[in-house]
């Protein structure tokens, strides 16, 4: 995790099982996992984190032992967003809180989103990433054809049963799009399309 936002994720073999994508740029330092607000009745949209869809305002960011907190107000909306992983399990915890001080009633929306690798380099793996809806209402994405991995199962997922979700990263992002201006974020939520054959990403919408 970087100062800028959430950085990468990865699972038993920080090289061959990779989550989401590692850069070694530390001065463009890109975003593969990323997180948005969004004033409904403005359409104004903004990141929690310092990338990929800086706001206005100055952001704040900890890092302590085993966390990162990244904390910000735009538009009079204060948000803290804290990242951390289970001590026990192979879970990685995004927890948004929000504060509204703006003296008014707001209507927002937050959007989370992960580009998928389940290997080593995206070039490599995303023919081969397949994602589906669980039953329990969690994104899943497996890749079969990882030689080390075949049997692993990644999750994206959000506490709340009215989210829309995509699996597809040409959907979230748009034709020619970047992460700081997502397609996405000019529609009112996610069309649910997952499976095979996809520029594999996991997106959640609520």
């Amino acid at each position: 995790v970087s100062e800028r936002g959430a950085g990468y994720s990865w699972f038993l073999n920080a090289h061959e099982y990779r989550l989401t994508p590692w850069s070694d740029d530390p001065v463009g330092d890109p975003a593969t996992e990323a997180f948005y607000l969004r004033d409904e009745e403005t359409g104004h949209y903004w990141s929690p984190t310092p990338a990929p869809a800086p706001g206005a305002a100055r952001y704040l960011t900890r890092h302590g032992f085993g966390y990162s907190v990244f904390t910000t107000i735009e538009d009079g909306i204060a948000s803290e967003l804290r990242i951390h992983v289970d001590a026990q399990a192979p879970v990685k915890f995004f927890t948004l809180r929000l504060r509204n001080d703006s003296g008014r009633a707001r209507r927002l929306s937050a959007s989370g989103y992960v580009e998928w690798v389940l290997g080593d380099l995206p070039a490599k793996t995303a023919m081969h990433v397949v994602t589906e809806i669980d039953a329990s209402g969690a994104l899943l994405a497996r890749n079969a054809y990882n030689p080390e991995f075949p049997e692993l199962v990644a999750f994206f997922d959000v506490d709340d049963a009215q989210r829309t979700l995509t699996g597809d990263r040409s959907e979230f992002i748009g034709r020619n799009g970047t992460l700081r201006a997502p397609a996405a974020l000019e529609r009112t939520g996610l069309s649910g399309r997952v499976g095979a054959r996809l520029d594999p990403c996991g997106a959640l919408h609520v």
